[in-house]
This record gives C-alpha cells, structure tokens and sequence, in this order.
C-alpha cells in the first residue's frame, strides 16, 4: 500500500477532504492540516497543544507574575484570551534571533517560556513542533509518502522551513489557486484552472440582517432549480461574526441545512444556557427564578435526578428568595403542599448552599450540578479567562453544529472556504472596513514596540484581498452582496472590491423566485400574506384603529351579554376590580374577563412600586392595632419594631422586595409613616376600634358584622367585598369613622376629596359596606389620613355628603354594568401612573386617542361625571 498525505488548511477542508477519501475508497490516505504533519513526523505520542492545555498554562504562567510592564494588567478578565492571540501571532512569524530589547518584550518572552515549560509532555506550540519534525526527516517517506499540499492560500512563515526541508526527502505538489502565496515554495506547483464564474449578482441590502436573508433566498433558488445540491454551496464572510445569529435563526427557520464551519455560539445550545444559569446565580446571588431557569435547562445530571418533580410546589413565585436562610423558611412553609417535603429539602437545600458559595466555588459546584458535555463546556469557561469572568467566556466560545459539511450549505470566514472551494458561492459584507478589514494592533504587542518585525496579524487586510480573489477564481458562480446600513443603523461605505458598475438595489418590495421560508414567502408576497387570517386580522385592526368614524371591535366593542363578560360581571368584586369597572371599562374586560396579567420582569427591584409599599404601611399599622390600640407613644414604638422585624423576615416570603440593605431602609420608611398614622390612635376614644377588617368574605378574626356575605351594591345585581383599613363603632352613640390610610400627600383643594376622578372611589364603598352592615349606625364619616406628612394630614367627609356620594356611586355602578352588559366598551381616560395593561393599546396612543375622541366619549358618557368630579 502506498502512502499519500493531502495536507489541508482549515475545519471545513480537512473534513471534507476525509469525505471525498471515505466516498473514493483511498486506501493509504492521510489527510493531515500542517500541525498534525508536524505532529506525525515528530513522533507517535506528540501532539500540537490543544486550546485547552494552553489555557490552563497561561493561566498558571499569569499566576506566576514577576513582570516589569504587564503585572498590574495580568489578572484582568481579558488577560488570558490576550495571551493566546499574541501567542498564535507570535508562533505563526518566523521568530528572528533578535528583536528590540523593551519591557514588553522581555515579559512577553518570559510568559512564553513559561507557557511552553507547563503544556503537558507531547504537547508542543508551533516552533517547536518545526523543530521536533526536522530532527525526524528521514522517517517522513515511511511516515508521509509524497505529499500534496490541497487549496491552502498561504503557509505562515513558522512552518515554511518544515516544508522546504520535506521537499528534499518527498515529493512535495502544492495544488492551488494562482492568487495564492507560493513564491518562496521550491517544489512542484501546479496552478488550479480558474473557474468560469458567472457574476450573478452584486446586492445593495438595508442590513446584515437583510444580507443573510437574501442568501438563503439565493440558495434555496440554486437548489430548487436543480442547478446546485447544498454540498456545492458556500455563503461566506471576511469575519463571520456580525451575522451569525441571524443565520442561526433564520436558517432553522427556513429548515436548510447550514453548516456554520467556525461552530455556533455556546450560549445557543441547551448545554451553553445551562452554563449561563449556573454563572447567572454564582455571579449575582440566589434568586427563585435563577435556581427555577437553572433546573429548567439542566439537562439530566445527578442533582437534577434526586429532586422530586413537584420540588417547588407551594413557593411563591412572587417571591424573590434571595438568601440561603429564605430559601429554609420557605420550604417549611410549603411542606405540606409537596408530596414528600422531606426528600424536597433533603435534595434541594445542599444545592442551594453550593450555590450561595459564589463564583470563587465555580469548578466545584459545576463538578457537583454539571456532568458530561455541559461540565467540560463549564470547565472550558473557566480556563479561558478568571471565574468572575465566566460570563465574558460563555459569550466567546464556539461549539460544533452538529451537521455534515458533505450534505450541507457552508457558512464561514473565508479563509475556510477559500481551503475549500465550492462552485457557487456568494461573499457577503463587501462594506469599506469589513472586507477587507483594517489592520488592528496586537492588544499585546503594538507595532511600535517590534520595530522592524510584522506580525501576521497586521497584514489582514492583504489576506481578505487574497482571499477574495481565490474564492471568486475558483467558483462556477458567485454573487456579493453589501448593507446599506449596520446593525445599529449607521451608514457603510462599499469595499474597494465592490463592483459598483454591477450594483442593484434590493428593496423591501423585492420579490424571490424562491423563498427560503413560509414566513419569507409572505413577507415578500403582501398579496399572499393578505389572505392568511392572522394578517388579515391584524391589517383590520390597524385600520380600525386609525378610523375616526367607526367604534369598532379592535377599540374594545363587543357584542350584547357576551358570556365572559356576564361571567366577570357575575363574580364577587373587590374594590380594586370596581375601580377598573368605573375608571376603565377596557382594562375590565381585559383583566377580569380574559385575565390578562402584567409578567413579573424584576424578580428584586431596588424599590417597592407605590401600592406594595402602601401595602407594607397598612400591614405595619394593622399589627399593631389587631392587639388593641396602644395607650402612649411607648406603646407605639414598642409595638411597631416588633412588627416591623416580623414583617422584615415573612415578607420576603412572599413578595419580591429589594436587596437587604434597601429593603431595611424601606421598611424603616414604611416604619415612620405608621407612626404617623397610629400617633391619630391616640386622640379622643371613638368606641372600638378593627384594623385590616375584612367584609364579604369569609374570615376567623374578630369583625362586627352580622354576616359575611358580599355586599349588594344598589339594584345593580354586583356584590363586592374587601379589606378597610381601620373603623372605629361608638354603638352607644350610634357613630362610625372609616379611616383609609394613604401613604402619598394630600391634595392641595379647597373643596373636600370624595371621588378625586374615581381614584377615591374605594373610601366610598367601604362606607356603602358599612351602611349595609351595620344598620344600627345613626352617623357614618370617612377620612383619607395622608402619611407622608408630619403630622399626619386629615381630611374627613361628614356623613351628609358621605351619603350623597354613596347614592351617587351606586349610580355609576349601575352605569358601569349598563355600558359592559351593552358591549360598548371603549377605553377608559389616561391613567394617572402607568397601566401595564396599556401595552395592548396603540403604540401612538395620544394620536389614537385623538382620533377616536368623540366616539370614545359617546360610549363613556354615562360615567363622565365620575371622570371630571372632585
């Protein structure tokens, strides 16, 4: 048998190399890249050193310190990927014997000492690779046979000397394009014939984005034509990067088979998010959405094996659970919920404390949650770069895609395809600066600290030229294709290698012989995509939006006794579902008849939202009052500090609340403001005094009610329910005060608050509640207690016009039910603060608004008043 090595430059040649041998029966064939013949020639168990073994000793040789220029950089996040850039560019020159003597230089040839002194036995960098395989060049005919070199564009200096030496003792053809950098070769060379390219096409795209959708579209019309199968194709960019991920969507969109040759970003497969949960909770701490997305992407591991299915049954998800301690008392609490709480805590709790450990425990806890390719890709990150760093490494790393290059389309850097011609291909990114690019600096060793010497590197601009010409000579056909913009927008000027002359303007209405997707085919057919339901739906709504004469269904109308709405209508109010009913009639039928929820986005603000926070005072004020008003200001204090360390502890439980610190400070706020409310308490007794009193729904504690069933509102046919804040019952007297407590400041008005615009409305109800409840009382008043300031401010409403507004509040209700039991619904006036549930209405809503004013406020007459009253 005769040996032959075909030697091949890149991952997408050597594999598809090893394909076109596997599919002709080579026999004796060995595809090598020049590392691997510099390997084979060195011995049996040598090897070029891995990316991973030169992380760990440049890790070790940064570790090492005793620098003159770079120590005080050396444990930056970005040191270690630095090092290995100017490493491979410093291995890729041909080193000369002496070079300019300064303070980098001598660092850098220390730190290369120590890189090459820690790789593991049989592990070599380039040079001394060359070095190892020219002390065995007598084996090469036994271990080599003739050699040919396949399609490489150009061999870096540092393995020059290797080649020119085996054309001594083999014989040695390099098959490749004209274009390609062959004037230093001494043995055969034989020059690829040019292909007889046919330019198809030289594309002027709105974005990179727009780019990537035009090549799909241009290969899928090469394949179903029948003039190329998808191992002939090849899509190509100086730097893949700026497209990547629109390829990586788009493509699985369009179900084409695309290899990416440079690997896909670790942080798209399930393993890489798996990482990045793990770095989420070790960078920034515990949290009940950290540790729930962690399991949810884990794959099967041991931790994730050991915990029962229903682990998180009984938490609240509103709940942040940001310490280890939380976390303890919150599954007590829930232990009876899950089917063995036991063996929930026994599982879930060791994980938890790792966990808590931080990132300085990162290459333990990931031994003891991660196995298999997720562990090995966690422990990649954490060589690349320090573990506070470990999100920057995610970010950096590649990993296979997965598929065949013999049976798939080719997108990568072109020096991949330029090892490995394909006849068609199309060049994107042709914008001055991109290709080719500009010649960056070395971060480590800038050019005017080498002198005479020129790293590689600095001559990238020459090699994207070079290698634009090879993939143009040696394809069948080829197209270009530019952006007119960038991803963020900005204006690109052409490349020099773009042929203006050829230039076509790729429009929006553009319209493909073949569409890459079902999704592109209607984005490029509005003829089509008008006919699907959904377009067409949405087409309408656009209209009706902009419709100024019509009160339409897309503005809220629904037809007469709709079901859900008689169902919502149906059920036990609160106060706060009667305020959407009367202030907004559009964010009732949303929320209460098609439950609409706003997503919680902020699993730890840094500050409780103004209703949480009046919520955290009302629950102050309400621990202190349930054992009996206190009698001093002792008394007071006493009592609130006991609550507010209850409340300090259980409302984390339960609710997202800020970081420790803020939610001390906040809870000392809240603290203030219910002094200010209980110091009221202690003025003239007015008989027995409920706070948090509960109507309208069942409840153990003590109430002065007769019964518990909800309150009819009028004739209306609704009954409400809910919680007042304090009452006060003198029964000997026949009186009652109702106090609403408000966290904000009172409003400066002569004439007394009742409704405010129906943002008052709840103080009303409670008195109508009352009224119903208590019969007995002769004299019923409300007061709003504001206690932002100091003193607390009062303002009452007497019983006389208490009444009247109770009369005047059932007849909104009434109203309110006429108008959603009519079915004309139509938004309600601008919110005060912001409405989550606005994000349904158009984007320009003050324009909207504007259009649909008269007929918004036909369907809202009834509760104008309401709307406009003091």
């Amino acid at each position: 048998m005769q040996i032959h090595a075909v030697v091949v430059d890149g991952p997408l040649a050597l594999r598809m190399r090893r394909l076109d041998a596997a599919r002709q029966r080579a026999m004796g064939r060995q595809i090598l890249t020049l590392p691997l013949l510099a390997a084979r020639l060195a011995g049996g168990f040598v090897s070029p050193a891995s990316h991973e073994s030169l992380n760990l000793a440049i890790a070790q040789a940064l570790e090492a310190g005793g620098y003159e220029d770079i120590d005080k950089v050396s444990a930056l996040p970005g040191m270690p990927l630095a090092v290995l850039s100017s490493l491979r560019d410093w291995w890729d020159m041909e080193v000369p014997a002496s070079y300019p003597d300064n303070a980098r230089l001598r660092d850098f040839a220390l730190l290369e000492r120590r890189v090459r002194g820690a790789l593991p036995s049989g592990m070599l960098t380039p040079p001394d690779l060359v070095k190892a395989a020219l002390t065995r060049l007598r084996f090469a005919p036994k271990l080599v046979g003739a050699i040919t070199i396949q399609d490489i564009p150009d061999i870096q200096a540092v393995w020059r000397p290797l080649i020119q030496a085996l054309c001594d003792v083999v014989p040695v053809r390099w098959i490749a394009s004209r274009h390609s950098r062959r004037a230093w070769f001494a043995g055969e060379i034989e020059t690829r014939p040019s292909g007889k390219a046919s330019h198809s096409s030289a594309d002027l795209c709105a974005d990179p984005r727009n780019e990537v959708r035009e090549a799909l579209r241009w290969a899928r019309a090469l394949v179903a034509d029948g003039k190329a199968a998808p191992d002939e194709i090849a899509i190509s960019a100086a730097s893949p990067a700026a497209w990547d991920d629109a390829f990586l969507v788009l493509s699985r969109e369009a179900g084409m088979p695309v290899h990416f040759t440079h690997g896909i970003p670790a942080l798209a497969t399930r393993e890489g998010q798996a990482c990045a949960s793990l770095a989420d909770i070790l960078l920034r701490g515990l949290s009940q959405d950290r540790v729930r997305l962690l399991f949810a992407r884990l794959p099967r591991s041991p931790a994730k094996e050991n915990l029962p299915s229903d682990w998180a049954k009984g938490l609240r998800r509103s709940a942040a659970l940001t310490s280890l301690g939380l976390w303890r008392h919150a599954l007590e609490q829930a232990r009876g919920e899950r089917a063995n709480g036991d063996l929930a805590e026994g599982a879930l709790l060791p994980i938890l404390e790792d966990l808590a450990g931080g990132i300085a425990s990162a290459e333990a806890v990931g031994c003891r949650i991660l196995k298999g390719p997720t562990l090995t890709l966690w422990r990649d990150a954490l060589r690349m770069a320090p573990p506070y760093a470990v999100e920057l490494s995610l970010q950096a790393m590649r990993v296979s895609d997965g598929r065949e290059p013999g049976d798939s389309i080719a997108w990568g850097p072109a020096r991949h395809v330029a090892a490995a011609p394909r006849a068609h291909v199309r060049l994107i990114g042709l914008d001055a600066n991109t290709w080719p690019r500009r010649s960056n600096e070395n971060p480590l060793l800038p050019q005017h600290l080498l002198g005479q010497l020129r790293l590689p590197s600095a001559e990238a601009a020459e090699g994207d030229q070079m290698m634009h010409d090879i993939i143009v000579g040696q394809s069948t056909s080829y197209s270009l294709s530019r952006a007119y913009r960038s991803g963020t927008g900005s204006l690109q000027a052409a490349s020099t290698l773009w042929p203006k002359e050829r230039e076509r303007l790729v429009g929006r209405s553009a319209i493909p012989a073949h569409a890459f997707s079902e999704s592109d085919r209607l984005y490029a057919r509005p003829t089509d995509a008008g006919k699907d339901p959904q377009v067409r739906a949405s087409r309408a709504c656009w209209r009706a939006w902009w419709d100024g004469e019509q009160h339409t269904a897309h503005d809220g109308r629904v037809r007469p006794d709709h079901p859900l709405v008689v169902d919502a209508l149906a059920n036990v109010q609160s106060t706060t579902s009667l305020h959407r009913l009367l202030c907004d009639p559009q964010g009732f039928i949303w929320e209460y008849a098609l439950h609409w929820r706003e997503p919680n986005l902020d699993p730890q603000p840094l500050a409780l939202d103004h209703r949480a926070f009046g919520e955290l005072v009302h629950a102050l004020i309400g621990g202190v009052l349930q054992h009996g008003v206190p009698q001093n200001l002792d008394e007071i204090g006493i009592a609130l500090d006991q609550e507010a360390a209850r409340l300090t502890k259980c409302w984390p439980l339960a609710r997202a609340v800020p970081p420790s610190l803020l939610w001390r400070h906040t809870v000392e706020m809240a603290r203030e403001r219910a002094l200010r409310g209980l110091k009221e308490a202690l003025g003239e007794p007015r008989g027995k005094s409920w706070t948090e009193l509960s109507f309208g729904e069942p409840g153990d504690g003590p109430h002065p009610w007769t019964t518990r069933s909800p309150v009819p509102i009028g004739q209306t046919g609704i009954g409400f329910r809910g919680r007042i804040d304090r009452l006060d019952e003198d029964a000997a007297r026949g009186t009652a005060v109702i106090t609403d407590y408000k966290v904000g400041t009172a409003p400066e008005r002569k004439k007394p608050v009742v409704f405010d615009r129906g943002a008052e409305l709840q103080r009303v109800f409670y008195g109508l509640a009352v009224r119903s409840l208590l019969p007995d009382v002769r004299s019923l008043s409300s007061q709003l207690t504001y206690l932002k300031h100091d003193p607390a401010r009062t303002l009452s409403l007497a019983d006389e016009e208490l009444t009247k507004a109770i009369d005047q509040a059932i007849a909104f209700t009434a109203a309110g039910v006429h108008l959603q039991r009519n079915g004309q619904i139509a938004p309600g006036p601008a919110p005060a603060f912001f409405d989550p549930l606005t994000v349904a209405l158009p984007a320009d809503l003050d324009s909207y608004r504007r259009v649909k004013r008269l007929l918004f406020a036909q369907a809202n007459s009834t509760l104008d008043k309401l709307w406009s009253s003091p």
